[in-house]
């Protein structure tokens, strides 16, 4: 019993092929947004367990500072507002993410959207 060959729908085959390679992409961006969120999100905890841990200490208590690849003395407010500008930049490169991750799943619903609809005028066609 052969079956009855359909001829390909170039434009179909197209629509496929072209929402294939921006799945394969949008996933590979929301991976590494995924990523840079969770390291940006340790740079909190790691700034906060800091702050934490040197409130402890006298206010006029000279401690050292990490800056790139050596320690600089520094006191203790100084250091405090240095983690809070950390935590605020991440906070917002956060969000940043979020909303770069956000139009990214909309953009490919839209993308399956505009192909639902292509074979559904195609089918209609038939």
């Amino acid at each position: 019993m052969a079956g009855k060959n359909m001829p390909v729908d170039m434009e179909l085959k197209k629509a496929f092929q072209e929402l294939q390679g921006k799945l394969i992409n949008t996933t590979q961006q929301l991976k590494v947004s995924d990523a840079q969120i969770e390291t940006l999100k340790r740079s909190i905890q790691h700034s906060m367990l800091v702050e934490k841990e040197i409130s402890r200490l006298p206010e006029d208590t000279r401690v050292y500072e990490g800056v790139g690849r050596m320690f600089m003395l520094a006191g203790i407010p100084e250091v405090k507002n240095t983690l809070e500008m950390k935590v605020k930049a991440a906070d917002s490169k956060i969000k940043n993410i979020e909303g770069t991750k956000a139009y990214l799943e909309r953009n490919m619903k839209e993308s399956e959207d505009s192909l639902r609809e292509l074979i559904l005028t195609k089918q209609g066609r038939g």
